[in-house]
């Protein structure tokens, strides 16, 4: 006889026989499923199982385009199969899995030649979020155009808000370059460099000019590192960003990566 279970353990059995399909828990679970006429309790699990786990494969082809065509559809699928086991999702919004696969892949032993790898998927990653991010700042943001109320003595208590789709991404390889020849659109040689270096990069969104990825000067990065942090505009102006501060920050609020300020005392 089938042990009666709580709703608890029902939700963590089923969500043992998804993603740990080795568990030796799992065939209590499945005694526990009652059977139909042409399906075990194991099958009818297995009918969900596939939805699921097939969503969520979906789901990382389509966030990750360039790194499926640079190692190829059957293995970036044998990556996502080993991944799946490793990173349960933990959101009810597909939209949120796949956060990690920028750090499996940097353990991935088969992967390691392409040592670009790892970086590109950040990139990648850092492109799905800003093109789902909200347009809304938080309520009580100030916008840019206070700014000439804001009183002399309380200037330095300023904090700079950047735009919400704003993600920063820095990388020893030209990422940006492998990612941009391996677009749709791309006419050229497809030649990358790697030697070419370093790289800071701001992926956002921009109201006029649509989804974009610009490479940043060291300063112009330490500087938005420094905003996303919450400094206030005293701090950030003892940073060595601040040689160039009134450029970086009317550049940053011209394309409008910064969207508005709030004052904290």
């Amino acid at each position: 006889m089938s042990k009666v279970m709580s709703l608890l353990e029902l939700q963590q059995s089923f969500y043992s026989a998804v993603f740990d399909a080795e568990s030796t828990e799992n065939t209590e679970f499945y005694e526990c499923i009652k059977p139909t006429v042409n399906l075990t309790g194991e099958q009818s699990v297995n009918i969900y199982k596939d939805s699921i786990l097939g969503g969520l494969t979906e789901a990382l082809f389509n966030i990750y385009p360039v790194c499926v065509k640079l190692v190829g559809e059957m293995f970036f699928n044998h990556m996502v199969e080993d991944y799946l086991k490793r990173y349960p999702s933990d959101s009810p919004d597909i939209g949120d899995y796949g956060s990690g696969f920028s750090n499996y892949i940097a353990d991935f032993e088969p992967a390691k030649e392409l040592e670009y790898l790892a970086d590109l998927v950040t990139l990648e990653w850092s492109w799905h979020r800003a093109f789902n991010a909200s347009d809304t700042l938080a309520a009580d943001i100030c916008s840019i155009a206070d700014l000439s109320t804001v009183a002399e003595v309380d200037q330095g208590s300023i904090h700079f808000v950047t735009t919400p789709s704003a993600t920063l991404v820095r990388s020893m390889f030209p990422i940006q370059q492998i990612w941009q020849v391996n677009q749709e659109d791309y006419v050229g040689d497809g030649i990358v460099n790697l030697d070419d270096g370093a790289v800071c990069l701001v992926v956002w969104r921009n109201a006029t000019f649509g989804m974009r990825i610009d490479v940043l000067s060291e300063q112009e990065y330490e500087f938005l590192q420094a905003v996303i942090d919450g400094k206030s505009f005293s701090e950030i102006a003892t940073l060595p960003c601040a040689s160039d501060l009134p450029g970086i920050l009317g550049r940053c609020m011209q394309t409008g990566l910064i969207a508005g300020f709030t004052l904290v005392n």
